[in-house]
């Protein structure tokens, strides 16, 4: 404010408080400084902010809700106009002023140049009417900026700093900032009566529901963004003010942190169907998720209409799925064969599409009327059933066909892929991941029946074998997924595995575990670390692939249900199989809590960050320490049976 007030004094000495394009009452500065205050105001907790161009840093603050979409439209358009005016009266004058000309002449050579098309005095005139409604409307957003009026209702008390810090936060005034803005507003955006009304009758409810959250800091983050969202909306916050049990649900989705307050915030519509909840009694089925994401086949859409509805629709659809995970309708099994499920769904959806893009109708070419037989096969968690936010789409393409059938689907896994994974305004479907296929780099994106047969038989490695153990048919021509589940129980199965093998099973764990696990003794990794789920899966396959060819019952692509077959066929000393299988499942609630909190890189946990402790809350355990110490616990004595089922070998193991 002292800033502009020793500027505006300045050209009022010098006559040119209005003229001046740059620095001007309503003029380039103006805009600038307002944009750049609410940079300083909220870029500390919001990086997205940092944006040094001023008319992509409008555009950010709009989509993060700090200005609104009406008043972001106005200042693009109002900065864009002055800027121009700026540079084609530099122009004009081949040096560089900020000063429109008092001469009616030279302002109308200038209004020409920045394009009104009159002659020069009715574009004077013109000009000079534009730019007094350009700079009244900037100054009036930007006095509206600084001098704010409050609103004289009696707002709910906000809980002092000590207060706060006592129930959890970690940054009371950061919190008290927040709860400040959500009952009164962020700056240039004020409530409506309605909208302030029912804030004010959830605050109690709301600081409640923060306080019993897994990340009280973090929720109520992503609470004030959501708040911004509803903007207008009243009728939304009515429904939390009324509802408790669906507002102290909002507050555990937002504790998450911002990528899954992210899918909310985006489509605050999707708030009615999670207040239903006849909505969340059961968990969906794979017909059910294609027919909410069949929206994107619409015929009149463009390519990127399709992708973006396609888009909106996973999420919506993954909202609701991991609200009833959040709810406790569904295990950490349930959420991972749910969000496979809709990845199925998405999956053949987006097949439908890309054979259309692709250009042909069949045999790999218009001429033909049938499309020639293809499978889509999934690997590792896809095929496993056990994806879990963020996983990529394993996959590969078989069909059954010549070269050119086969140059035919090349360009349809291509599309599939960008379909799914390319980044859009909307976000991504799902990321995909073909590096898993069958053959060498060079051979394409899909192979033939012919060529995987023989691949698989005479050249496969290894670790290709092992990665089948997880192998399962997606989507595709039920006489050729048939054909391809018999060759690959073929080729996993023929034979028992030998104890060289089981070596260099042992010698690719490892070397996931050096090189990418990279664990530290701060820093553990669910995943790929020592006793992590790594090491339970390569437990589970090393005994598939060791007994897999005289007893089918373990021929299972699901590592729990590998491992209840397993304990079955008694192959592993009966405590061991069932402390595997509670340690599986114990890790992989802490790898999805992981992710669904954001953690980068995922998987990783660092033990001197603030992570442990919000899955100890959101897991049920008393404090940090407690968690962390199960953790250990637990990771060490699945090492152990590692170790000794890997070093012992399997063919000691006991038999029925």
């Amino acid at each position: 404010r002292a800033m502009k007030r020793e500027i505006d004094r300045s050209l009022r000495a010098k006559g040119a408080e209005r003229a001046n394009v740059k620095l001007g009452v309503g003029g380039i500065r103006e805009i600038e400084f307002l944009v750049q205050a609410l940079q300083l105001l909220y870029g500390g907790d919001d990086p997205w902010l940092r944006e040094r161009n001023t008319l992509r840093a409008i555009f950010r603050l709009v989509e993060r809700g700090y200005l609104s979409p009406e008043l972001g439209r106005r200042l693009t358009e109002s900065y864009t106009f002055l800027r121009t005016v700026e540079h084609r009266l530099q122009i004009l004058h081949e040096f560089q002023t900020h000063t429109l000309p008092a001469d009616p002449g030279e302002l109308g050579k200038l209004a020409r140049r920045v394009g009104i098309a009159l002659p020069p005095s009715r574009a004077a005139r013109a000009f000079s009417s534009r730019y007094r409604a350009v700079t009244r409307e900037v100054h009036r957003a930007f006095v509206r900026f600084l001098e704010t009026p409050r609103s004289q209702i009696k707002h709910p008390r906000i809980p002092s700093t000590a207060a706060l810090r006592a129930t959890g936060f970690t940054d009371p005034e950061r919190a008290r900032q927040n709860l400040r803005l959500i009952l009164e507003g962020r700056p240039l955006i004020p409530y409506p009566e309605r909208a302030r009304n029912a804030l004010t009758r959830m605050f109690p409810i709301l600081l409640d529901a923060l306080w019993k959250s897994p990340d009280p800091d973090e929720a109520l983050n992503q609470f004030e963004r959501f708040v911004t969202a509803v903007g207008p909306r009243a009728a939304y916050l009515d429904v939390l003010a009324e509802r408790p049990d669906l507002l102290a649900n909002v507050v555990t989705l937002c504790a998450r942190g911002e990528p899954l307050a992210q899918l909310l915030t985006t489509q605050i519509e999707l708030l009615a169907r999670l207040a239903d909840p006849a909505a969340f009694r059961r968990s969906r089925r794979k017909a059910e998720f294609r027919h909410a994401l069949a929206p994107a086949l619409g015929p009149a859409l463009t390519g990127a209409e399709r992708k973006d509805r396609l888009r909106r629709a996973k999420q919506a659809e993954e909202l609701g799925i991991t609200w009833r995970f959040l709810l406790g309708v569904t295990t950490v099994e349930g959420f991972s064969r749910e969000l496979t499920a809709l990845a199925d769904a998405a999956v053949a959806v987006a097949w439908t599409l890309a054979l259309s893009l692709a250009g042909g109708s069949g045999e790999g070419s218009p001429g033909h009327d049938r499309l020639a037989p293809a499978v889509i096969v999934g690997l590792g968690k896809f095929g496993g059933r056990e994806l879990t936010p963020g996983s990529d789409l394993d996959l590969f393409v078989i069909h059954e066909g010549d070269d050119q059938v086969h140059g035919f689907y090349d360009r349809v896994v291509e599309r599939l892929s960008s379909l799914l994974g390319d980044i859009t305004a909307a976000g991504t479907v799902f990321p995909v991941d073909l590096r898993l296929r069958p053959g060498s780099r060079g051979s394409g994106f899909a192979s033939s029946f012919t060529a995987i047969e023989a691949y698989y038989r005479e050249w496969a490695e290894l670790w290709e074998r092992q990665s089948l153990t997880r192998a399962r048919v997606v989507w595709g021509d039920p006489g050729l997924a048939r054909r391809v589940q018999r060759v690959i129980r073929e080729i996993v199965y023929s034979r028992p595995l030998a104890p060289a093998e089981l070596k260099e099973i042992h010698e690719s764990r490892r070397r996931l575990e050096l090189e990418l696990g990279k664990e530290t003794p701060g820093r553990f990794h669910v995943k790929l670390g020592r006793g992590g789920l790594t090491d339970v899966e390569f437990i589970a396959q090393a005994v598939q692939l060791a007994h897999g060819d005289r007893l089918p019952a373990l021929r299972r692509a699901n590592t729990l249900s590998a491992l209840a077959a397993i304990r079955r066929e008694r192959l592993l000393p009966e405590a061991e199989s069932v402390a595997l299988t509670d340690h599986y499942r114990f890790l992989r609630r802490v790898s999805v809590a992981l992710r669904l909190f954001g953690a980068r890189p995922m998987d990783a946990l660092e033990v001197a960050s603030s992570m442990p402790a919000r899955l100890a809350r959101s897991l049920g355990f008393q404090s940090r320490a407690e968690f962390l110490a199960e953790y250990r616990r637990r990771t060490v004595e699945v090492r152990k049976f590692y170790d000794r089922i890997f070093s012992e070998g399997l063919r000691s193991t006991p038999s029925p």
